[in-house]
């Protein structure tokens, strides 16, 4: 039996990171999810990366360890892991999100300083955000492209 879920982490962007990066994550990530029936949704925002992936609980979790082990990220952060009835990212191999001056506030609402922090975020914040960035970038049109 599958059990659906829904994981979401934080973590800093390493230091070395540079644009062709971001490139290959979204390309591997892309390819490797549509294999294991995981959606989700990668944001990078002030220095860090803010994630969903969602499908088998099995599948998620090995994604997850994968990046764990993936030095382009550091100081990583599970800040949800729930069990979910429908996805939120259904569609969206991997969707991407690239704070802006446009959508910036919304990163905001959720800070409590003048930067976007969210390894600190609590578990309901984490998934209210998401589906708050998630629910915009739809409407902008966004789904596999930058947002």
């Amino acid at each position: 039996m599958t059990v659906l879920v829904r994981l979401i982490y934080a973590s800093k962007v390493a230091a070395h990171f540079g644009p062709m990066d971001m490139h290959d994550i979204l390309d591997k990530s892309r390819r490797n999810n549509i294999e294991a029936g995981i959606s989700g949704l990668l944001i990078l925002a002030d220095g860090y990366f803010f994630q969903a992936l969602e499908g088998d609980r099995s599948a998620v979790h090995a994604t997850y360890a994968r990046i764990l082990k993936d030095s382009r990220h550091s100081s990583s952060v599970m800040l949800s892991s729930l069990e979910i009835e429908k996805r939120l990212f259904s569609g969206w191999s991997m969707g991407y999100v690239l704070s802006s001056e446009k959508n910036k506030p919304l990163f905001m609402s959720y800070s409590s300083n003048k930067y976007f922090a969210p390894l600190s975020l609590r578990a309901q914040a984490a998934e209210s955000l998401l589906a708050e960035i998630g629910a915009h970038a739809r409407h902008l049109g966004g789904t596999e492209t930058a947002t």
